[in-house]
């Protein structure tokens, strides 16, 4: 017992040590990359000093004008102090205004006492040149991220605190490398298939360690990756592409010059939007067929093939469900709107070039999970029939009683 302490404490140091190395190269390659792109990239992060905070303390008028009477159009200006709250000018007292027009496409909700808003100066000098710009809504944004990440914690502890920390990577390698990329004017593709490799290693080994589980799920998830890239770059040649999908690929175009690739921006947005979901089928299978592997005396290649592929048949609908709902959830939810709530012409309507986009996602992401399946399946059974050892993602016990009774029980089926 006294052994398997012992033993059990140094294969833990030794984990520690692997996961802080490895968060610690992820920052490195984090930085790396965002140095290799950042010529060219012109864009300064932080707040502009003209919208500033502020929060109402009274509205001293509403002011309902009609062009002539029993009219249904209206231009209401509610008329209110506010105290600002950030910037400089903290704590002064301005006089501002807001414009509802009946006949805009969209306006804010009416202000009330007590709302935190941003305002912006639009005529320096004159009385209520302070214009409401929006609430804000980021406050209840922040602590709903705050509730999640304590959920995190508290359901899975040490491993959730390994999630926290990978998904804060996968941010910054998103904002911080990706984009910059995009509009230095750098190859997308390029950065696109790095930033989905990225994702991929840093988070199999931060999460489950340096183990063959996660060599396994790597490989398989870059797998999909990479037959999803192929099938979106051939897509892209048949259907002769322009990348303009919705009006704010109008003024992407102008950024930097116009140098950035619309084409390319649609392979980047479908490949990082699915990354997820191939990278969660492909661990799901690599962590199934090692637990086939550990129960079987000695496994073949055949029998741990087939298990995968058995596994494969149960993930596959539901994945797949999961990206389709996701898309039509998104972006698709208003185009199905306008399609029932309108007489289009199904045909102009179904090569409409943002329709055909969004279904491109979707399908593309699929096959990327189905592509994922089979590859994880065969490379899971390739290497557990080959290496005879014990699996170090299996030292992951509470405590060192746990760990011992796994070690014994690996050895008795495998003696």
């Amino acid at each position: 017992m006294i052994g398997s302490n012992a033993a059990y404490k140094r294969i833990k140091m030794k984990k520690r040590i692997v996961y802080a190395l490895s968060i610690v190269l992820a920052v490195v390659f984090l930085i790396l990359g965002y140095l290799a792109v950042r010529d060219g990239y012109d864009i300064q992060y932080g707040e502009n000093s003209e919208y500033l905070r502020a929060k109402i303390t009274e509205i001293t008028k509403v002011d309902e004008v009609k062009p002539y009477e029993n009219s249904e159009y209206s231009t209401t200006t509610y008329y209110f102090k506010a105290e600002i709250k950030s910037g400089d000018r903290a704590g002064e007292t301005v006089s501002a205004t807001q414009l509802i027009d009946s006949a805009a496409m969209y306006n804010a909700n009416p202000v009330s006492e007590g709302d935190t808003i941003i305002i912006y100066q639009s005529r320096a000098g004159e009385e209520n040149s302070w214009v409401f710009a929006e609430f804000v809504r980021s406050d209840a944004i922040i602590v709903l991220a705050v509730l999640f990440c304590v959920a995190i914690l508290v359901f899975g502890r040490i491993k959730g605190l390994k999630t926290l920390v990978t998904l804060i990577l996968t941010i910054g390698s998103v904002f911080f490398v990706l984009i910059p990329a995009i509009i230095g004017g750098r190859n997308i593709y390029f950065w696109t298939i790095a930033v989905c490799l990225y994702i991929t290693v840093m988070t199999l080994v931060i999460v489950n360690g340096i183990s063959f589980m996660s060599l396994v799920g790597a490989i398989g998830c870059m797998g999909g990756v990479l037959i999803s890239a192929a099938i979106t770059v051939v897509m892209d040649r048949f259907m002769k592409l322009t990348g303009y999908t919705d009006e704010c690929t109008i003024y992407i175009k102008g950024i930097n010059g116009g140098v950035i690739n619309l084409r390319a921006l649609v392979f980047a947005g479908i490949l990082i939007g699915s990354i997820g979901a191939v990278m969660d089928v492909a661990v799901n299978i690599a962590a199934s067929v090692h637990e086939v592997a550990t129960k079987i005396k000695k496994p073949s290649f055949r029998e741990l093939y087939k298990s995968g592929i058995t596994i494969s048949r149960d993930i596959i609908g539901t994945m797949s469900n999961t990206l389709i709902l996701a898309y039509i959830g998104s972006s698709m939810c208003s185009v199905l709107l306008i399609i029932y709530n309108n007489s289009f012409s199904m045909l102009n309507l179904f090569n409409k070039e943002n329709i055909i986009v969004e279904l491109l996602k979707i399908l593309v992401g699929s096959f990327g999970i189905l592509s994922a399946l089979p590859i994880t399946s065969a490379v899971s059974a390739l290497f557990y029939s080959k290496l005879e050892r014990f699996d170090k993602a299996v030292p992951d016990a509470e405590d060192a009683d746990e760990y011992t009774d796994m070690l014994n029980d690996f050895n008795t089926k495998n003696e």
